[in-house]
């Protein structure tokens, strides 16, 4: 049995079909809000999912009402960190402080996990497209601005909301949401932690399209996935290589970053031949990824 028929999680789910992989956030009774199983799930479902060998593209949605309503609150309740821990601490003395210092690297080890659980989205080799509906608020809005795309149901709302509640966004919002809308939308978004519609995340670029309902949504995502798995997987992948690897990399490191992916890569792959040999026999390739 492979990866994908091996693969069990109380709060993710996958499945595959024709070279699209699809992950589920799947606690619909908490409208997919992140727990340990769910942060953890996310990273083994995508490992399960590349290594079959068949993905070419995923889609990262979530069952029931909602894509993700942001970190489940009980993580926050039973940390043992915040303000009752640094009154027992001034109450206990050394004792105190002592289990208030634990209590605090228990919740940024907490912190750490959830956040290389969202960077394993970005880092994912093959394009993730996020298929939104309903709630993507607080973790919800980190997981889908880890995603290369993200496509939207008209029920869909936005928001950075930790301001609201005396924390900062500390897993991925903050650095990934400027790399996909200007600084004023992030700003105002970030500051006010105001929820926005669809139809504006549409205007500011937060998402590529808008569709009528959860379904169509998530088939639109479907049929992209499709688009893309239907390409040379290495070109894809390498594709997605170049764009990740030179956001931070000056135009003409990147340049050559790009030309020594193509040099090592791309002129030596079996899909480059099989390309040229089915545009002059007029059929569509098959591609092998190799």
């Amino acid at each position: 049995m492979g990866a994908i028929e091996n693969f069990s999680c109380e709060a993710i789910s996958i499945e595959r079909r024709n070279g699209v992989g699809t992950l589920w956030l799947d606690r619909p009774e908490k409208r997919n809000a992140i727990n340990e199983a769910l942060w953890t799930g996310i990273v083994a479902g995508l490992e399960a999912l590349e290594s079959d060998g068949e993905t070419r593209a995923i889609v990262l949605a979530g069952r029931g009402h909602s894509f993700c309503v942001g970190l489940d609150l009980a993580l926050l309740g039973g940390s043992g960190g915040g303000a009752s821990s640094n009154s027992s601490a001034k109450k206990d003395g050394l004792s105190g402080s002592l289990s208030g210092a634990t209590a605090n690297l228990r919740q940024l080890a907490n912190t750490k996990s959830i956040q290389a659980s969202i960077t394993r989205i970005a880092k994912t080799s093959v394009p993730v497209i996020a298929a939104i509906h309903g709630w993507c608020i607080g973790g919800g809005l980190d997981i889908a601005t880890a995603c290369d795309i993200r496509i939207a149901s008209t029920d869909a709302l936005f928001g950075i909301r930790e301001t609201k509640i005396g924390i900062v966004a500390d897993i991925g919002t903050l650095q990934r949401l400027p790399k996909v809308i200007t600084a004023g939308h992030v700003a105002e978004l970030a500051y006010t932690g105001k929820d926005i519609d669809a139809a504006r995340a549409e205007k500011i670029g937060l998402v590529n399209d808008v569709h009528a309902d959860a379904e169509a949504t998530y088939q639109a995502a479907f049929e992209m996935a499709l688009e893309i798995a239907a390409n040379a997987p290495l070109a894809v992948r390498g594709t997605k290589f170049v764009l990740e690897n030179g956001e931070d990399l000056t135009t003409e490191q990147s340049l050559l970053l790009n030309g020594i992916w193509t040099m090592i890569t791309t002129l030596n792959s079996q899909d480059l031949g099989e390309a040229m040999k089915a545009f002059m026999e007029k059929r569509t390739p098959e591609f092998k990824g190799r």
